[in-house]
């Protein structure tokens, strides 16, 4: 599971205000703190990723200021190395399998897993126990 700062900085702060905060104070006044202090960061996480979001833009730029030839490629790139990888997962399945160089069978494992990373995400293919049985 990937770190998220901000939630971790909200919890540490809903505990400290746990242990600050006096125990006369009623649990809706808590309540209110706990969501005064939420919507802060909820604020805070919208100012990062719009800022992230900024930086992308203007870095990469937006679709509408790309030529519409170089979007095309850029929007194919994943089916073509998907496409790729089945038809060379497939010569290497129906071929005997002992005939490719061990070199090869590795580089063919990397790829898979490009393509898995692409489509699945780092999480999904963590979880899926994928990568142990490739490390093999």
């Amino acid at each position: 599971m990937a770190f998220d700062p901000l939630t971790a900085i909200f919890d540490i702060g809903k505990t400290v205000l746990n242990k600050i905060l006096p125990d006369k104070m009623s649990d809706a006044e808590k309540a209110q703190v706990e969501a005064a202090f939420q919507a802060e960061a909820s604020k805070a996480m919208l100012t990062q990723n719009k800022d992230f979001r900024d930086f992308v833009l203007e870095y990469e730029g937006r679709a509408k200021d790309i030529p519409r030839g170089l979007v095309w490629i850029r929007s194919a790139i994943r089916p073509a190395f998907t496409i790729l990888i089945g038809y060379m997962d497939y010569l290497y399945f129906m071929s005997t399998v002992g005939a490719w160089e061990p070199e090869k069978e590795g580089l063919l494992k990397a790829v898979n897993l490009i393509v898995l990373f692409f489509w699945f995400g780092e999480r999904a293919v963590n979880r899926s126990g994928v990568l142990n049985v490739l490390k093999k």
